[in-house]
């Protein structure tokens, strides 16, 4: 681990950066333009560069969106003592496009735009691994789930398997840099996003009627919350399940959340609060004067103000009433 003061200087840097993310007046601003281009000139005026006349064209939102992201990641590459702890929080990226990837090959399709340029390993070499299947190069975690996703899917022709397995090894990754980055932030962040992301999971278990030992599959690994909970909990009523999750410090939201979705179907408002019950976490890097958790809070501030971003731009374009645009934005960090 590095020593806390070799982060003076990109500590600094974020909180000048911090400064330009967009707050909620910037987004009201956005939401409340009188068209979807005086919207996007909103992200211009916050430092988001085009570098490339197409997005002119209020619809290439998106490539505008991509860039930023692939922006802050070179930033935080470029400023940080330790660049690889930011490993973590790319796995992802890498395990979607290794999604796309064999499942293209598989099903015999071309998914290449929906491949992500911010991942651990670079789209080329990714694509020339798999397709070579030349994975000595790979984590252990990533090779051995591309392995079984090839062995699975040659014996079921299941694609929903290679989400399973890919998903799995997503957290069982995250989870394993986390405990060796030594940082006792990254290590309970990872486990709240684990905890809260299979709460859906078992959400949306019980709505489609999956079984015990399907559920047991799909739950994601490392969570405070016993599988075994899970699956005592699938059969009991969701009454009983949401008395359980109180004692929780994220308790109180997720009762809201599975209340609307008991109502409604829908697991939107819980995402959106769990979302924000993530963000409450993260702006304890504000009390941090050095370290990494700074950099980490800056991270995922970005990447949540590129999703609300994203929800308005939609929002406009399709003409969504400014009300319903503001009850999907998740919090800010300024």
């Amino acid at each position: 681990m590095a020593v806390d003061t070799q982060y003076a200087y990109a500590v600094g840097k974020i909180r000048a950066l911090e400064k330009r993310l967009l707050d909620r007046a910037r987004m009201d601003r956005m939401i409340d333009a009188r068209s979807p281009e005086e919207a996007l000139k909103v992200l211009f005026e916050a430092g988001y560069e085009s570098g490339s006349d197409d997005y002119a064209d209020v619809y290439e939102y998106e490539n505008l969106l991509k860039n930023e992201q692939v922006k802050v990641y070179k930033l935080l590459k470029s400023i940080a003592p330790e660049p690889e702890a930011f490993d973590i929080f790319l796995f992802q990226n890498d395990y979607h496009n290794i999604k796309v990837l064999l499942k293209a090959e598989f099903l015999g399709q071309d998914n290449d735009y929906m491949l992500i340029d911010t991942g651990t390993v670079p789209v080329a070499e990714l694509k020339k691994m798999i397709a070579e299947r030349n994975l000595a190069q790979m984590p252990d975690t990533m090779r051995n789930a591309v392995e079984e996703c090839i062995d699975v899917f040659n014996r079921t022709n299941d694609p929903q398997a290679i989400d399973i397995i890919l998903d799995r090894a997503t957290f069982q990754q995250m989870q394993e840099y986390a405990a060796k980055s030594g940082y006792k932030f990254v290590s309970g962040l990872v486990q709240l996003i684990t905890d809260l992301t299979n709460i859906k999971i078992f959400l949306r278990g019980r709505s489609t009627g999956k079984k015990w030992d399907t559920l047991q599959k799909i739950l994601l690994p490392g969570g405070s919350i016993d599988k075994k909970v899970f699956i005592e909990y699938l059969d009991d009523t969701l009454e009983s399940f949401v008395n359980f999750i109180k004692s929780k410090p994220y308790g109180s939201i997720c009762e809201e959340g599975i209340e609307n979705f008991n109502n409604t179907g829908s697991l939107s408002k819980f995402e959106r609060l769990t979302d924000n019950f993530v963000m409450s976490y993260i702006k304890k890097a504000k009390y941090v004067a050095l370290g990494i958790e700074p950099l980490i809070a800056y991270l995922w501030a970005k990447e949540n103000e590129i999703k609300n971003a994203r929800i308005i731009m939609v929002g406009k374009i399709n003409n969504i009433s400014s009300e319903v645009i503001r009850e999907r934005l998740r919090e800010t960090y300024v």
